[in-house]
């Protein structure tokens, strides 16, 4: 199960998630993320893991995807944080590959 909770303030959007972000539950934090940020206004999002006790792939690929549209992630947790790294560490070998790919592209012309 889990419990998302928006909290608006002036200066950001914060989403409160709790429990297991698994399964069909992914797409219901996908779903609230996309309809929250569709909205221009440039109030910073926040997306607080602190109460997350497990997070499959799916869930790993979305945390990825929604930072890399600028949301700041939030956990205190050990295993929260290590899936957290895990997605920043996925996310630079691809970015070293992709820079790599162009060196050797770049040095072939």
């Amino acid at each position: 199960m889990l419990k998302i909770t928006m909290v608006e303030t002036a200066t950001d959007r914060r989403w409160i998630v709790q429990g297991r972000l698994v399964g069909p539950w992914v797409s219901e934090l996908r779903t609230t993320w996309k309809r929250a940020h569709r909205s221009q206004d440039k109030r910073a999002c926040i997306i607080d893991l602190n109460d997350v006790t497990f997070i499959d792939k799916s869930g790993e690929r979305l945390l990825r995807a929604i930072s890399k549209k600028g949301a700041q992630l939030i956990a205190s947790g050990m295993y929260t944080k290590h899936v957290l790294e895990k997605a920043k560490a996925i996310d630079g070998a691809n970015a070293m590959s992709s820079s790599a790919d162009q060196t050797a592209t770049a040095e072939d012309q």
